[in-house]
């Protein structure tokens, strides 16, 4: 393989075996550039038996070409919450009133895939190297060093620090580790790497259901659901996991409330509820939903007393574009995608394309790179080529940041639900181009 950098026999380091960063690596895979994939994590499975879905819509086509036909086969059925359910191009997610039950209206959601997290992670993995073999795990990045060349200017490599006290060294570093990123905060510090905290709090609840309230549970929507409340709270009810359509009683669902929570009473809160394990909080999520219509209102009756799927969090984002938030790539040595560069908020559904859509420009710049006969490319410099995808990624992704924030504060308040980007544009890519964020995630955790 001959290209344009002297360092191109050196492979791409990447941090984070999200499904950015397997992505990514299968991109790289496919197209036969050297990588190496670290993880924090023991192994790929779920952390803390907690799993989630995130919908892909717009970024189908950039999955499957960093996938390729292959891989793409692989997952583009099987990886969904439901592989048997024909996929509906005009497909649209049901919005109720929360009080009351009744359906308010629809929004379009043309050509989503709705994934489960964890399958799709397990699929991608499978075109490189198995669950076992795909990354090196138990590698936490404490620390990045960089070399330059034979007294030039230029740095020629990058090597990654792991708290184990080994080290990897790579043409280019790419921080796929989430939205709490610990190269992020490497790059740039406190307090600029830290989340931006928001006032809206929510817990999500994980549950099977007995045969009929499963089935009942799905009548709704065999999907998702957006609930609505005038008092100024937003729901959910998804399928998470319906993978064998004959057994509703092994169907799992995903469901939450978010509400309106300033900083101020956060950080009351914080103190008042030191301690608190899943049985306070499920207590407190069953005082919320009291009240409240179907479908959340079986949702929550057909809770047994002792359930532990229940996961409490404030939502956060980072806007990449914002004055501050500019790290150094050190001459195209380091970069940021996915959570890592734009954590945003989940109601409207845009992380996992806008990580997707790093995940492919930044392939599609190596690979052209890598190409000696390709002539479309105009740079000239891997520090060209990264700043030419920090450039583009910034203006894109920190738009959305913007957008989901506004659309989630407005969301929670019911006189403005109407004028929110959700109503008005649906998931489609936001206005001047508007999250492995999931409904499942918030940023802050």
């Amino acid at each position: 393989m001959a290209g344009n950098f002297e360092q191109e026999d050196l492979p791409v380091l990447i941090i984070g075996a999200g499904t950015c960063g397997l992505a990514i690596a299968h991109g790289l895979h496919i197209n036969n550039i050297p990588y190496k994939l670290f993880e924090k994590d023991s192994a790929l499975g779920t952390r803390n038996n907690r799993d989630w879905a995130f919908g892909c819509h717009w970024s189908r086509p950039i999955l499957a070409s960093l996938l390729g036909p292959a891989g793409w086969a692989r997952v583009e059925r099987a990886a969904l919450v439901d592989p048997g359910l024909p996929r509906v191009e005009t497909d649209v997610i049901n919005v109720f009133n929360g009080a009351t039950g009744e359906r308010a209206g629809a929004v379009p959601t043309p050509g989503v895939s709705r994934f489960l997290r964890s399958r799709l992670r397990g699929l991608i993995a499978e075109g490189i190297g198995g669950s076992e073999g795909v990354a090196e795990f138990g590698k936490t990045v404490v620390g990045v060093s960089y070399e330059y060349g034979d007294g030039s200017k230029t740095r020629k490599s990058v090597t990654a620090h792991f708290g184990d006290g080994t080290s990897a060294r790579g043409r280019l570093l790419i921080g796929a580790d989430g939205s709490q990123s610990a190269l992020r905060s490497i790059l740039l510090g406190a307090p600029a790497a830290s989340l931006k905290r928001l006032s809206l709090v929510s817990t999500f609840i994980n549950a099977t259901y007995p045969h009929e309230l499963a089935l009942y549970l799905r009548s709704f929507h065999p999907i998702f659901n957006l609930i609505l409340h005038p008092e100024n709270m937003v729901g959910f009810l998804g399928t998470l996991d319906a993978a064998d359509p004959d057994k509703p009683e092994t169907w799992r669902f995903t469901f939450y409330i978010s509400w309106p929570s300033d900083l101020e009473e956060q950080a009351a809160n914080k103190e008042k509820e030191r301690g608190w394990g899943v049985k306070e909080r499920l207590r407190q999520i069953r005082e919320r939903a009291r009240g409240w219509g179907e479908p959340l209102r079986s949702a929550f009756e057909g809770l047994e007393e002792d359930h532990a799927e229940v996961y409490y969090g404030a939502l956060a984002d980072w806007d990449p574009s914002l004055e501050g938030h500019a790290w150094d790539n050190r001459g195209g040595l380091v970069t940021l995608v996915g959570d890592a560069a734009h954590p945003m908020t989940y109601h409207r559904g845009q992380g996992l394309n806008h990580a997707l859509a790093d995940a492919g420009k930044l392939v599609e710049l190596l690979s052209h790179a890598n190409n000696t006969t390709n002539t479309t490319n105009p740079h000239k410099s891997q520090a060209d080529l990264i700043t030419a995808y920090e450039t583009e990624m910034r203006a894109r992704a920190g738009a959305e940041v913007r957008l989901s924030e506004m659309n989630s504060i407005m969301l929670h308040d019911y006189a403005r639900v109407s004028e929110s980007p959700l109503m008005k544009q649906g998931m489609s890519i936001g206005t001047g181009h508007g999250g492995e964020g999931g409904e499942g995630k918030t940023a802050a955790e």
